[in-house]
């Protein structure tokens, strides 16, 4: 299941302000823990994204979820960063 730190549909830009803001205000503790990246809104491109992400999370960066989006809509995405490992 997919959670999303907030379920507002933005674009690029504003997701990426919005991820920024939330790194801003979180604790360290909270960052060392969680994770948050940009993935498509529509939940088909969103899983496939995230599908693709799981295989190797240090080759994507925030922009990498554009390939991913058909109309260029977006949202923040939580996740516990031990469940997503890279697979080597």
């Amino acid at each position: 299941m997919i959670k999303f730190a907030q379920t507002k549909i933005m674009t690029f830009n504003e997701a990426l302000k919005h991820k920024k803001n939330i790194l801003k205000n979180s604790s360290e503790f909270t960052k060392t823990l969680y994770d948050y990246i940009i993935i498509p809104a529509i939940k088909e491109e969103g899983q496939k994204y995230m599908d693709e992400f799981r295989k190797s999370p240090s080759s994507f960066f925030d922009e990498s979820c554009k390939t991913y989006s058909s109309d260029s809509q977006f949202k923040v995405f939580l996740f516990a960063k031990n469940s997503v490992q890279e697979v080597l």
